[in-house]
């Protein structure tokens, strides 16, 4: 029997997995720990993992005789090394579709209450006050350039939804081609001509080597239009301690955080004492659709695997 362990999950119960492996005749077994050394030893007798956050080395990797397939709840693959994987033949697969609007709609509720001042006006009327001079000058919408690093699924669909309101659009991904972005209404940029030019700034590129702090200290120093960041991809994207530092000089507006260097975020942590931070808990893929469909989309990857069948969502080795 093709057998399979749930590594972790942060879901009230599994039953959902358990009832859908059962009718697919795959044992399933419940590890719900992220120890490399029980991760270890339940891979030896796994053909399938299924992952939530527990990290996937090449350790655990090449000490799983009969793995054949790493899937992930979710869309990034960080926590896994794809690379050792591939060279071992073991297939690695996620969910790169479930919570496409969801996330785009998180990101743009940030845009927008950053765009209306919502929070400083908050802030302001819940201690006694009622100035609408108490804040910045809003932008007009068609005044205001959104600046997306990544354009693959989720900024995409933001980026249909920010032109149909009337801001304009750049976007950075060195593996999409201008002419494509010009057809969505977007111009191409690097990211140096993003801070530099952006009212607001969005980050949706994968978690990579390449990508690991790539806003730092440089990157804040150039933002002209003192900016508002928005971050709904991964934290070590952004340097953390570069941006609180820009925060409190005034070098960028705001933040809105649904993602931190470290998670959860230490409760002592100086981004939860910031006035111009707004912070949700890794939040913005959640929705009652998105909770479903991350969840039967991850076990269906080990289920068409068991069938012989290359999983929908592979990453490798397809």
């Amino acid at each position: 029997m093709f057998k399979v362990t749930i590594v972790d999950y942060e879901w009230e119960d599994i039953e959902l997995e358990k009832k859908m492996f059962a009718e697919a005749n795959i044992e399933c077994i419940v590890l719900q720990s992220k120890e490399k050394e029980k991760i270890i030893e339940a891979a030896k007798s796994s053909d399938a993992l299924l992952v939530l956050y527990g990290n996937i080395d090449r350790e655990i990797l090449e000490g799983a005789p009969n793995l054949q397939l790493v899937s992930r709840y979710g869309i990034g693959v960080n926590m896994i090394d794809v690379d050792a994987a591939t060279e071992i033949g073991v297939q690695v697969a996620n969910v790169n579709d479930y919570c496409v609007d969801e996330v785009s709609d998180h990101a743009l509720a940030g845009i927008l209450a950053g765009a209306r001042r919502l929070f400083e006006y908050n802030f302001h009327t819940m201690d006694g006050g009622w100035d609408f001079k108490s804040v910045k000058r809003p932008l007009r919408a068609s005044k205001a350039v959104v600046g997306l690093l990544g354009y693959g699924k989720i900024p995409k669909r933001l980026a249909e939804k920010l032109v149909a309101i009337g801001y304009q659009v750049i976007a950075y991904d060195p593996f999409v081609e201008a002419e494509q972005m010009r057809g969505d209404g977007v111009i191409k940029a690097t990211v140096e001509e993003i801070m530099q030019q952006s009212d607001f700034i969005s980050v949706h590129v994968p978690l990579i080597q390449s990508t690991r702090h790539l806003l730092g200290r440089a990157e804040f120093e150039l933002a002209g239009k003192k900016p508002y960041i928005i971050n709904t991809a991964r934290g070590p994207i952004i340097d953390e301690q570069a941006m609180i530092a820009a925060l409190k000089t005034g070098q960028l507006a705001g933040a809105f955080l649904d993602v931190t260097e470290e998670e959860p975020l230490p409760v002592q942590h100086p981004l939860r004492n910031l006035p111009n931070v707004v912070l949700s808990p890794h939040a913005a893929w959640y929705s009652e659709d998105a909770y479903r469909e991350i969840r039967e989309k991850a076990v269906m990857n080990i289920i068409e695997k068991a069938r012989g069948q290359i999983p929908t969502y592979a990453l490798n080795l397809r």
